[in-house]
């Protein structure tokens, strides 16, 4: 099952980075009330477990590898893909509104209001914290499964010295197998040929010359 691979006990405290700050409101919700709420791009809205959850928007370091990752995607999908940031995905179950860091989708999905979880090709979160680790690596990881996403990565950027991407991929039981985490330039097949240069995801840009 996916919990039992949760690799979260590497974090500390030390390494922690308060980037995502979760205001604990604890309030039922459902879908149609949720799908009315005024549009409020301060913070990052979702349900979870039949809950309001509220988000702070993602800080600058996590913004920048969400931006370079979808650069690095759109540079080798095929035609009818593309790499959209923090598109709200319409799922099943307990959990029927998230925001993931990055889907690959089809191109079409742009004239949709949001994502349905049978058009995602790529689910991707990009952990900052202790919190956001155990929420990626555990929960979401059980929501996607259930809605048979096929392939989701979590990028670790808790140290910025050594990113991190451990790949999701399902199988024929319906559960991920988890591919061990990998550093530095990683090439998968799944959803296509890709190759991630995981350390050109943070640091500042240089202008050289």
């Amino acid at each position: 099952m996916v919990g039992t691979h949760t690799p979260c006990g590497r974090y500390t405290e030390a390494m922690m980075t308060v980037e995502m700050t979760q205001r604990p409101l604890e309030q039922s919700i459902t879908v149609e009330e949720f799908d009315a709420l005024p549009v409020d791009t301060s913070h990052r809205y979702e349900i979870e477990n039949g809950l309001l959850l509220v988000n702070a928007r993602p800080a600058p370091p996590h913004s920048r590898v969400m931006k370079r990752l979808a650069m690095q995607l759109d540079s080798q999908l095929p035609s009818g893909w593309e790499a959209f940031p923090e598109i709200e995905a319409e799922l099943s179950g307990r959990s029927p509104r998230r925001v993931p860091d990055l889907v690959v989708a089809p191109v079409e999905v742009d004239e949709q209001t949001r994502v349905r979880s049978e058009q995602i090709v790529l689910a991707i979160e990009i952990v900052s914290s202790v919190e956001s680790a155990i929420r990626d690596y555990a929960i979401k990881a059980g929501e996607y499964a259930a809605n048979k996403i096929a392939n989701y990565w979590v990028i670790d950027i808790v140290n910025t010295d050594s990113v991190g991407l451990t790949i999701f991929t399902l199988d024929t039981t319906g559960e991920y197998h988890i591919t061990p985490r990998a550093t530095g330039v990683v090439t998968v097949e799944s959803p296509c040929p890709l190759t991630i240069d995981l350390d050109a995801l943070t640091g500042r840009r240089v202008v050289e010359g």
